[in-house]
């Protein structure tokens, strides 16, 4: 019964080094980022995909802004393009039938929206929840001032 709880214990113990102990490796592991095509995607405020807009790529480099490449997004809204060697900073702009919009974005950095839109069904369940708030507060009022008097 000894031996077998001494045998017990032994498997335990290399189960557990073997799980806890890293991988070694003998070899140098190089690791590098590499930006082959930047992805536009340009929609209106309900959802839709902006297709067949105009797109205009600006690099932009010490300052200076010149038009990089121009084109036309898919059906989907969606335009790609391979970056400059050595610009990171960009601006696009998107238009459509007089709708217009524009982004200013580094590679480096990334892009934060300045303004956010949410989702249709989103603006629909806030507004409704505004609503029942109002009605909350006004159902509240006229029930104090019923037990007031």
């Amino acid at each position: 019964m000894r031996i077998i709880q001494s045998l017990s214990f032994l498997a335990i113990v290399l189960i557990l080094c073997i799980t806890l102990i890293p991988t070694a490796s003998a070899h140098r592991v190089h690791v590098r980022e590499l930006i082959t095509e930047v992805e536009i995607k340009a929609w209106y405020g309900g959802g839709d995909p902006m297709a067949n807009a105009n797109v205009e790529i600006y690099s932009i480099r010490d300052e200076q802004e010149k038009l990089y490449d121009e084109g036309k997004t898919d059906e989907n809204g969606l335009y790609y393009f391979a970056p400059e060697l050595g610009t990171s900073s960009y601006r696009v702009v998107v238009e459509l039938t007089g709708h217009k919009g524009e982004l200013e974005f580094d590679l480096t950095a990334g892009s934060q929206p300045e303004n956010a839109e949410l989702p249709l069904y989103l603006s629909v369940l806030v507004g409704f929840g505004f609503l029942a708030g109002i009605g909350g507060i006004a159902a509240y009022l006229s029930a104090r001032k019923m037990k007031a008097q």
